[in-house]
């Protein structure tokens, strides 16, 4: 064989090789993906568990009010501020106004009655709540913020001192 015929012999070889193996490296991302977005799915269905649980019986206490604000509005007077959210957001902010809480204790935020964070509110402060897709806050229908004041800043075994919730609703971004 001449070494032109033996060049063009070992170029078609090596680039079978390297197709075959693209070939595969592509078909392991596709599976790695579905599994991602298995995985995703599974996280988002499981409803997740609260740091702390959310008090029962309880009703509006202790004078404190929210609002929550979106580009919509706000819920002022009763109304339910919109939000628009995709699949694809990870994670969005919603404007918070908090009055009248007492400034010596903690504020537990819960959304849909799972623990979120705390955060120290008095008079009035303003601040934000993330809303988390992973933890089912940006599903489609209407949500509630609570704030809850508890004696001794303890969730699990003080009295409930201030109570108050606010609701949001998120709508499908087309």
């Amino acid at each position: 064989m001449n070494k032109i015929a033996k060049g063009l012999l070992v170029t078609a070889l090596a680039t079978s090789v390297l197709g075959v193996a693209a070939c595969g490296n592509q078909n392991s991302d596709n599976k790695t993906e579905d599994t991602k977005q298995a995985s995703t799915q599974e996280s988002v269905a499981k409803k997740p568990e609260s740091k702390y649980p959310f008090p029962s019986d309880i009703t509006n206490n202790g004078g404190a009010k929210i609002v929550l604000t979106s580009d919509s509005g706000s819920s002022e007077n009763g109304n339910v501020p919109v939000v628009f959210a995709s699949s694809d957001d990870i994670l969005i902010q919603l404007g918070l106004d908090a009055m009248d809480f007492d400034g010596s204790k903690q504020s537990f935020i819960y959304i849909d009655k799972i623990f979120s964070e705390t955060n120290q509110f008095g008079e009035e402060t303003s601040t934000s709540v993330d809303l988390d897709q992973e933890m089912g806050h940006l599903k489609p229908g209407v949500h509630t913020v609570s704030i809850v004041q508890f004696e001794n800043d303890d969730p699990e075994k003080g009295a409930v001192t201030t109570y108050t919730q606010a609701k949001y609703e998120v709508k499908e971004k087309k």
